[in-house]
């Protein structure tokens, strides 16, 4: 899943694979609002759930997304 959700991310920010889990999307991979769309949409599609809304406060590092997807898949 971890790698998964690596590539999405370097998809999205235009980036690399080879970032830290707990690099800022925002601060460090210059992920503006715009592509945090794009990155909430690829996420759910890939693995088929749906983020709500107040938890897209947790989507700030590959870590906190990996966990927050665990979270909402074993549901």
């Amino acid at each position: 899943m971890e790698d998964t959700l690596r590539q999405i991310i370097a998809k999205i920010a235009e980036t690399k694979t080879d970032f830290a889990a707990d690099a800022d999307l925002k601060e460090e991979l210059d992920v503006d609002s715009h592509r945090a769309v794009e990155l909430v949409f690829e996420v759910e599609r890939t693995f088929n759930i749906r983020i709500p809304d107040n938890r897209f406060t947790e989507m700030r590092t590959l870590s906190g997304i990996a966990s927050l997807v665990k979270s909402l898949v074993t549901r």
